[in-house]
Formats: C-alpha cells, structure tokens, sequence
C-alpha cells in the first residue's frame, strides 16, 4: 500500500525541485497524487469489511489519476465498548490525523461516518466525505462547504420476507438472529421491524439478540416445521467475543433443522436460501466511483445521495434441494448457484476426457460382443447336455411364476439378469423378456436414471438385506426388498429383489387418515354452529319485538310529527327513519333467517349419519343446502351463477349428507375452472321418467378437461392440482357415493371449453312400502 507523505517533507522536496529546475517546464510537470483516507467501522477480516474495501479497490485501481489511500479501522464489532471508543481509539486516531491532508475521506458504516463528522472541524475541514453502508438514519453534517455525500445502505427485508412466504408457505414463525451490540445492528434491526408490519397476520417474529453460540445452538436444534431463521447480525461466544465469519457459518449450518435466509450475499453458498440480497462489494465500488466523480470536479448536487438499484435474486441450488424448495416458486429471472453443471459448462479438457471415455466404452463395447458372438458359439455346442435340466427349470419357473410379487434378479451393474412375471404386472414396465440386460430402472420402473433410495445398490455395499419404497413414474407405491447373493469369498456378486404393490394399502390408510379428519372437521363445525344458533335465535326474538314495539309507537311519533314537524329520531329525522324503520327491521329478519340457515345446514352436514343410504331425500333441498354452504366460493369465483330447479321431483332413497357432499364437490370444481369471475356456473335438476331418476346437470365456462386427462379423473389419488394442495381424492371420493346410490356421473367436456356433469340418481320406492 502507498505510505502517505507527510506535510513537512514533501514542502522540502518542492523547494530542493525549485533549486535544480528554477524555470516552470510543461514537460516536466508531473501529476499530483490524490491522497485518500479510507476510514472503516469494523475490522480487516471481517467479511462485509473486506467485501467493502475489495469493491473501493477495484475501482480505485482503474483510474487515471495517481491516488494514495491510507487504511484505518476501528473495530467497533470486536470493542463495541462505547468507553473504548470514545476515551482510546477516538484519542489514538486523532493523534495519528491530527497534521495529515487528505483530499477525500472514504467511510464505510455508520461508526465511522460518526467518527469523521464530530472531527469535521478539527481532523477534516472543508474535505468530501464519500459514504457507504449507511442506513436511513444519516446524521447531521457541519455546514462548512464540503461536499458529504454516499451510498445508503437498504437492505431489501419486504423482498426477503415476501420470498420466505412464497417459497416455504407453510412458514408460521421467523426467528430473528441479530446482535444489538452496535449502531448498525440496531438500526438494522428497527428496519426489520418496519419490513415486518404487513405480515404481522401472516408470520410471527422471534428475536434472539446477542445469544451466546454454545445456547443459540441448542436452541437451533429445537426448531421445526414452519419455522425459518433469518440472520440480521453477528454471533458472539460465551465470554462476548464475536465469533468468526467460518465460526458463526459452522453453528448455524450444523444446528439449523430450518431454512436460513439472510439479507447480504456474502452469506450465499454458505447455508443461506438467496433472496434478493445487498452486496457490500456493490457499496464499495459506488462509493469509490462517487470519489473519483468528486476528485474529477464534478460533485454531486447537496443532499444527494445514492440508492443501490435492486439486485437480481440469486438462490443456493443444494439449499433449495435440502428443503424441497421447487424452482418453480422462484421469482422469475432468478439465478442460481452451486447446480449441476450442464455438459456445455465443461472444460474443453473434461470433454475431452469424456469422448475419449466413450471411444475407450466403444472398444469394450466392441470387445463384449465379440465374446457374446464367441459365446454364442459354445453355447450351442452345449445345448445338447442342458435338455436334461430343462424339465427342471420349467418347474422351478412355474413355482417363481405363480408369486404375484415381482421377483427379479439383480447384476452389480445394475442390470436385470432374471424375473418372474410377477415382475411384469401392472405396477412394472410389461417388456420384460422383450429387451435382456437393461438396467432395472429402465425395465422394472421406466425410469430414466436410477432410484435415489434404491434398495439395491445400498444391498450391493452393505452386504446385507435392505429395503425401502419406490413411487413410480405413474404414482403407484412399490415395497422393495432386496436381498445380497454371495460368492465363495464372500462378495456380493447379485442381489435378489422382491417388489410388492402397496398402492391400494397406502390409499386405504390415507382415506382412512382423510375421514378422520374430516370427521373432526364435522365435530367442530357442529359445536360452532350450536354456539353461534344461541344469539342468533336471540337477535331473531328481540328483534320482533322491537319491531313490534316500534310499531305501537309509530301512531303517537306521526302525532308529535303532525303537531311539531320534523324533529330527529337516532341517527336521522323521524321523515326519513319513519320510511326506514319498515325496511330495517325486515332486513334484520332476513339476514338473521339466512343465518339461522346456514347453522342448520352445517349442522345437518356435520350430523353423523347412522340411517345407511335408506332415508327419503329430496334432491332439491340437498342441492339448495349445499349452495347455501358454497356460498361464498361461489361469488368469490363467478358473477355469473345460476340454479334452475324441477318441479314434482319424487323422493329418492339415499344418504342427505352424502349426496350433499357430492353436490358440494362437483359446484367447487366447476367455480376452481373458472378463469373470471364473467364466466358462469349454471346447475338444473329434473325429474327423467323414462329412466326414473333424479338428474342434477352442473354445466360450467371454465377452461375444460383435456381429452387424455377425462378418462382418468375419478382415479384415486389423480389430480392435476397437486402443486395447489389436490390429494386425488375429491372425485374418487364423489364416484364412489354415487355408485354406492347405485347412480350415474358423466363428466362432458367438448374442445371449445367448458365441463358438463350429469349426475344421475334412481328413484326407489322405500323398503316394505
């Protein structure tokens, strides 16, 4: 680093030029060097610190003027002792200052802009100051003429915040790790606490501030689902010493169950998310570029200051695959670090390796199927002598045949040697035998690559029997046990797997876990709607009789009316609440009559049924029920609603509450296709005497049902909206009811869009009638 020269000596040096060259030469007129003091708040090693001051470089180095910048630090993160600052290191400064020139003092954060502010008469008169890494809060300057001006330091928290809710939705708490020790971690922390407002009814916030690492890491372990950790300071140790850049990364990174997230990229590619983030090299180098505009002749007008432009997010690949992040939540643009290399990204030299790997995989290639072709020719020379054991592998292959469990014999190259037909049933590609020798991944599960938890390859290396379950590529679940074949030495040279197809079993458990839940469901939706039917029924009583009182007053009010005028009556005039009073009342009837309504309604649906499928049900009121409790879902999604309902429909037999929550299922999925709120719904019930059902005909605008996707959509467990929370079983469910009915439900969906549904329902006379 250039020494700074002091006053003294460098008038000497002009006055012994002077001596030697006593007439002034164009040519011999040297630059003069800029002499800059670059002053930071915290200390050398301290990564924003050295993020700063590598940006002031870089741009300080491009110039065309000759600048000597001298370094000071003051280490306010290590000494946050306001004693120390103010009795040693302010005085220790001072002494080194007090008798140099500087053109331009560079400052970085809000302590040592502080500094060179109090010392702006004595230490820096008439000098520009250039900041950076300062927060909104800019302390007053002395009016001497000189320039001060900066970067602002905004970290972008309602952009974090937003991405925390949008990447991790299911986030319910933010536990704040921030360090209050000095100025800028308590400003930081009041800018944090702005950013946090709109989502107080969405995120709560927990702030552990200057928590020992040893504790902070016992309380990190404690953290579980839909909480995130947001790093907005430094950690300390035990005895208050701050802890190093590594350090603090370790007990983060080797504690945190949780995503971690951060305001500043420094933090990036160790163990943070990414987000929209503030750079402090950015801070630098437009601090630096300030100077040199300044030292050029061309300052910024007073009171400028400079606002970073927002930076591009930038995510951590292996931290989004850690926590099952889909890049699909990612805002658009985004970049990513630390993901698979693409084969264009490679070095000339690694592709070069590669396609000779391919010429040598080519030769052996070449090299295997002559000794197949040899093979071949010896086998068969001995076909004769294997007739013998032929009748004995027919039986041994009718046994393993018989096994409904596919049955496949594994290489260490992970090819299939061998499987039974079990093998080849619905839940495995049907090809088998078809294509000898290819990978099991591609034979058993037409998988491109093989499975991350395959049982397999972890029996091929343990040596011992292993399992596990494998989803495949059409959503069935397979229970894989693979068993270690060893040779005389005792290497695993095979490895026998058996699969079986626990779909159904794992479907059965999910209904069952879904039905518990929705029985709970029912319980609680019963005991709010008793606990709101109570005032109800009250407002319905006092309300009539405050009608009925007003009523009896209203002769002796238009009296005193005729006699003395208008006079007021509450918040109007008797003229006016006199034509008022009549409505009022009758909308409070109304209103607190569609209230009664809707408790009854919850109430029936919550009911739990014990009369099977052999009560009388009329299918308009389930229909005009289950709207009733759509309600809302309906005119969030459509102005354009309509129900036409049949006249002289007789009473089918059946379950209210269970064909109710057909009715329910199929209104829903018709409002979720609409795509505005002017395509419309349209639902008609009738009575079709030729075939003696009850019809209900549920016809929707919205976008329609792929041709290849209508056949499938009463499948357990298939839905196209399982990224938005669909389990698959709405319509399975719904299906099921209605054959239980012994009804119908055809689904109508032409190109044009748009969705039909019939739903068909027998009318049966009552049993012993």
């Amino acid at each position: 680093m250039p020494v700074l020269v002091a006053p003294l000596r460098f008038v000497l040096l002009l006055l012994l030029a002077s001596l030697f060259h006593p007439g002034p030469s164009a040519a011999a007129v040297t630059p003069k060097s800029r002499e800059i003091l670059i002053l930071h708040s915290y200390h050398p090693g301290f990564p924003w610190t050295d993020e700063v001051m590598q940006g002031m470089q870089e741009v300080l180095a491009n110039s065309e003027e000759s600048i000597n910048f001298h370094v000071e630090y003051l280490d306010t993160k290590r000494q946050p002792d306001p004693e120390y600052f103010t009795h040693v290191l302010d005085a220790i400064l001072h002494y080194k200052l007090e008798n140099s020139y500087f053109d331009l003092v560079l400052v970085s954060d809000n302590e040592a802009l502080n500094f060179v502010i109090d010392h702006k008469t004595d230490l820096f008169p008439k000098t520009p100051v250039v900041f950076c890494g300062i927060e909104k809060k800019l302390p007053e300057v002395p009016g001497d003429g000189a320039v001060v001006t900066g970067v602002v330091e905004q970290p972008d928290y309602p952009a974090l915040l937003e991405t925390i809710v949008t990447l991790q939705p299911q986030t319910r708490e933010v536990v704040v790790i921030s360090s209050h020790r000095d100025l800028t971690g308590r400003l930081e922390a009041e800018m944090l606490q702005e950013a946090a407002l709109p989502f107080a009814g969405m995120l709560e916030f927990t702030t552990w501030s200057n928590i020992p690492a040893e504790e902070l890491a016992v309380r990190l372990r404690k953290l579980k689902d839909g909480q995130v950790v947001f790093i907005n300071g430094p950690l300390i140790d035990g005895s208050g010493k701050l802890l190093s850049f590594a350090a603090k990364n370790r007990v983060l990174t080797a504690n945190s169950p949780v995503a971690i997230y951060s305001p500043w990229d420094i933090c990036l590619g160790h163990g943070i998310i990414g987000g929209q983030l503030g750079s402090p090299r950015q801070q630098g180098q437009l601090a630096a570029g300030l100077a040199l505009q300044i030292l050029a002749g061309n300052p910024p007008p007073p009171g400028y200051v400079l606002i970073p432009e927002k930076a591009v997010p930038v995510f951590d690949y292996q931290q989004l695959e850690k926590f099952n992040i889909p890049q699909s939540r990612l805002p658009k643009g985004s970049r990513l670090i630390n993901g698979p290399l693409g084969f264009e990204t490679l070095p000339a030299k690694i592709i070069g390796t590669i396609l000779g790997g391919f010429a040598a995989a080519l030769a052996v290639i070449l090299f295997l199927v002559n000794n197949i072709l040899q093979r071949r020719k010896a086998e068969r020379r001995l076909r004769k002598s294997e007739e013998q054991y032929k009748n004995l592998n027919q039986q041994f292959q009718i046994i393993l045949d018989g096994i409904p469990d596919g049955l496949t014999l594994i290489s260490r190259e992970m090819k299939v040697l061998w499987s039974n037909k079990g093998a080849g049933s619905s839940y495995f590609n049907k090809r088998l035998g078809s294509v000898p020798g290819e990978y099991c991944c591609k034979l058993l599960y037409n998988r491109a690559a093989l499975c991350d938890n395959c049982p397999a390859i972890q029996s091929f290396q343990s040596g011992q029997a292993e399992e596990a379950t494998i989803t495949t590529p059409d959503n069935r679940s397979l229970e894989v046990k693979a068993f270690p074949v060893h040779d005389e030495t005792g290497e695993v040279i095979n490895v026998i797997m058996l699969a079986s197809d626990i779909t159904e079993k794992s479907r059965l458990r999910g209904e069952a876990i879904l039905n518990s839940r929705l029985a709970s469901l029912g319980e609680l939706a019963a005991g709010i709607a008793h606990e709101i039917n109570n005032p109800t029924a009250l407002i319905i009583l006092n309300a009539e009789l405050v009608q009925k009182s007003c009523a009896a007053a209203a002769p002796i009010l238009q009296e005193h009316f005729r006699r003395n005028g208008d006079f007021p009556l509450g918040a109007l005039s008797y003229s006016e609440m006199h034509h008022e009073l009549p409505h009022l009342f009758s909308e409070m009837l109304e209103s607190a009559g569609r209230i009664k309504n809707i408790v009854h309604d919850l109430k029936d649906f919550a009911r739990h049924e014990t009369a099977g499928l052999d009560d009388g049900v009329d299918l308009n009121e389930v229909v005009q029920a289950s709207l009733r409790l759509v309600g809302n879902t309906i005119r969030n999604a459509t102005h354009n609603f309509s129900a036409d309902y049949g006249e002289g429909m007789p009473v089918l037999r059946g379950s209210f509450q269970r064909i109710e929550q057909v009715v329910i299922n199929l209104v829903v999925n018709a409002c979720q296709s609409l795509a505005g709120k002017e395509a419309g719904v349209h639902l008609r019930t009738y009575y079709d005497s030729e075939k003696n059902v009850n019809c209900l005909r549920i016809r929707d605008e919205g976008v329609g049902i792929k041709p290849d996707i209508l056949p499938h959509i009463t499948e357990p467990f298939f839905t196209t909206k399982r990224d938005q929370g669909g389990t698959g079983l709405g319509l399975s469910v719904t299906a099921r009811i209605v054959q239980d009915h012994g009804g119908t439900l055809d689904f109508h969906s032409p190109q044009g869009g748009g969705t039909t549904v019939l739903l068909a329902l027998p009318v049966r006379p009552q049993e012993g009638a």
